[in-house]
C-alpha cells in the first residue's frame, strides 16, 4: 500500500446503535482505530433506511454524528465523518429522498441503493431509473451480491450507461476461490465499470473496515490513477457533489 495515499469508505455502518451496524460507541470507536489503521481518513456513515421498519432518523443521524465525531477527536482518532444513508429501494423510495426523509451520500445528490439480492434485473434498474427520474445521482450498493447481475457484465454496462455508479464491497476484490463473486468484482474492474471501493463494515472484527489488503491488490493490479479514483478520487467527487 502506498503509505502517502489516504482513503475515504463511503458505505459504513459505524454508527452506533441504529442497526446491524455497531452496536454501541465503544464499538465504534474500536472500527474507528481499524479504520485509521488501513489509512481511511474520511468516512461516510450510512445507517440502513427502509420504508417497512423504524429507522433513525435524518435529525438522529446528525446528532449522532455530532457525538461519534466528538468521542473519535477526544480519542485522539483523526477521521472526517459525513452523514448518509444506505437506502433500501422500493417505490416509496424517490418520494422519501424528495420529501428529505431519507439521506443522500454527505448531502450531495448522490444516493446508496441497495436492494433484495433477489431482485430481477428488470426491478433493479428500473428503480435506479426512478430515482434518477427525481434529480438524483444512483449508486448500486455491493452490486456483487445481487444474483441477476453477477457475471452479468453487459447488465452492469447497462446501468452506468444509464447513469448509474457501481459500488463493490473491498472483501469481494481480492482472488479467492471459495467466493466465486471475486471472479465477476474483477471482470468489472478491468472494465473500468467500478466507480467505488468500500467495506460496508458493521463491527470490529469480521466484517470490520479493512482496506489495506484490498488496496495492495488493486494499485498492484491495476492502473494507479484508476485505483486512486476508487478509494478516494470518486468519493472526493461525492463530497463535492460534482458529477462523476
Amino acid at each position: 500500500m502506498n503509505q502517502n495515499k489516504f482513503y475515504t469508505d463511503m458505505h459504513c455502518h459505524i454508527m452506533p446503535g441504529v442497526d446491524d451496524g455497531a452496536k454501541d460507541m465503544n464499538m465504534s470507536l474500536k472500527m474507528l482505530h481499524i479504520a485509521a489503521d488501513n489509512h481511511i481518513k474520511t468516512i461516510i456513515l450510512t445507517p440502513h433506511n427502509t420504508a417497512a421498519h423504524r429507522c433513525v432518523s435524518v435529525e438522529g443521524i446528525k446528532q449522532r454524528l455530532i457525538d461519534l465525531q466528538q468521542n473519535a477527536e477526544r480519542d485522539g482518532i483523526q477521521i472526517k465523518l459525513y452523514p448518509g444513508n444506505e437506502l433500501f429501494y422500493d417505490s416509496t423510495l424517490p418520494e422519501r429522498l424528495s420529501t428529505g426523509r431519507a439521506m443522500t451520500l454527505a448531502g450531495s445528490s448522490y444516493a446508496l441503493i441497495e436492494f433484495d439480492p433477489s431482485s430481477a434485473f428488470s426491478y433493479i434498474r428500473d428503480g435506479l431509473s426512478a430515482v434518477s427520474y427525481e434529480g438524483f445521482r444512483p449508486i448500486l450498493a455491493h452490486v456483487e451480491r445481487y444474483q441477476a447481475l453477477l457475471m452479468q457484465v453487459d447488465r452492469a454496462k447497462e446501468l452506468v450507461r444509464a447513469g448509474t455508479c457501481i459500488q463493490v464491497n473491498a472483501n469481494a476484490v481480492v482472488p479467492n476461490l471459495f467466493r466465486p463473486d471475486t471472479k465477476f468484482v474483477n471482470k468489472l474492474l478491468r472494465e473500468g465499470l467500478v466507480h467505488f471501493v468500500a467495506t460496508d463494515a458493521h463491527r470490529d472484527s469480521g466484517r470490520a473496515p479493512y482496506l489495506k489488503n484490498c488496496a495492495d491488490y488493486l494499485y498492484y493490479k491495476y492502473e494507479e490513477s484508476y485505483v486512486d479514483r476508487l478509494l478516494f478520487g470518486h468519493a472526493g467527487m461525492v463530497l463535492q457533489n460534482s458529477k462523476i
